[in-house]
């Protein structure tokens, strides 16, 4: 009797570690094939190659199992040990992502270098435009959230903050994957360390309008965001110092850690939102409205799709070029929104 048990773990347990190498060897092939600091041809032939061998190798019959399973143990072992360890490599990017915005805080000064403000026109290649911004703290009035939906799946979505001064600018911020040249975003991608993390810094007519000057455009969904301004500049400083740290050392875009809505949600302070790691709308950037209506951070007078419907932007929106100036812009994307009180409930 306990020999059968014994038996039956050990068939189990080789059972299991038979799919972990099947697993872990499927991995580190997709890994091959996204890893963008290996020449392409390398990544081609490897990323068939190495999943096929260490299945062979412990699956094949005949003489020397233990020693060909010993070698694909260590395969698997050292892909993975440099893997993990790569760091992100500097490329040919795109001229939207052409520099890294840094921010530098004194007192109630911040100024931003490399703050985008690029121009976009309908049918037309963005024209970048990098300037020195400077803001004052002191007069920081609140923040949006701002979401772009992709399509008619809920759970693909965009998430961006954009924080509001007394004078009517403002700082939008987006995470997102940064991108070589003739290299289109994959989600997948995120999965396995090809693309940096990066944090663009811009103005709303630059950030906002570039979604709204596609054809067909964007939606655009704006929500004012209910925190007193403690906490609201709380959080803006931290974003700050996350950008100053990519620039320092870069890090990789994460589909599940490092992304447009879990970076925003790391870096959020307690008094802001804290949001428990197993609650999935954390991870899906889809689902950040109803999040943050639970949160109390958006009016949750109505659901979270008749908000969206209420609030969202796409056609009809003028040309930023039409105003004096961003704030006026700004001022005029606000003016075509509801308020809270003119909602139907």
């Amino acid at each position: 009797m306990v020999t059968a048990t014994v038996g039956a773990i050990r068939r189990t347990l080789w059972v299991g570690a038979g799919a972990g190498v099947v697993l872990a060897g499927l991995y580190l092939g997709l890994a091959i094939h996204y890893w963008i600091a290996w020449p392409a041809g390398v990544r081609q032939v490897g990323s068939f190659a190495f999943p096929l061998a260490v299945i062979a190798l412990w699956f094949a019959p005949g003489p020397w199992r233990g020693g060909r399973r010993a070698v694909a143990i260590a395969g698997l072992a050292a892909l993975f040990v440099a893997f993990f360890s790569t760091q992100p490599i500097q490329q040919d990017w795109v001229a939207l992502q052409q520099h890294n915005p840094t921010a530098k805080i004194d007192g109630n000064t911040v100024t931003i270098a490399n703050f985008r403000d690029a121009l976009h026109r309908p049918g037309e290649a963005p024209v970048p435009r990098w300037t020195t911004a400077t803001f004052d703290l002191s007069t920081l009035t609140g923040a949006d959230l701002i979401i772009q939906p992709f399509g008619n799946m809920k759970a693909l979505a965009h998430v961006m903050l954009s924080f509001g001064f007394a004078d009517g600018r403002h700082v939008v911020v987006s995470i997102e994957a940064r991108q070589a040249k003739g290299v289109a975003f994959d989600p997948l991608a995120g999965l396995f360390r090809r693309d940096p993390i990066y944090p663009e810094i811009g103005s709303e007519r630059d950030l906002i309008w570039n979604r709204l000057a596609r054809t067909p455009p964007d939606e655009v969904q704006i929500f004012p965001i209910h925190r007193d301004r403690a906490a609201i500049r709380a959080y803006f400083e931290r974003i700050l110092a996350f950008i100053n740290k990519v620039d320092a050392r870069p890090i990789f875009y994460s589909t599940l850690r490092e992304s447009c809505m879990t970076t925003l949600m790391n870096l959020a302070p307690e008094s802001f939102a804290a949001v428990p790691w197993h609650d999935i709308r954390r991870w899906i950037p889809g689902y950040a409205l109803s999040l943050f209506q639970q949160l109390g951070l958006v009016d949750d007078a109505m659901s979270p799709e008749e908000m969206a419907r209420a609030h969202g932007l796409r056609e009809g929106v003028r040309s930023p070029e039409a105003f004096a100036s961003d704030a006026a812009w700004s001022a005029y994307l606000r003016a075509k929104l509801p308020t809270v009180a003119a909602l139907p409930r």
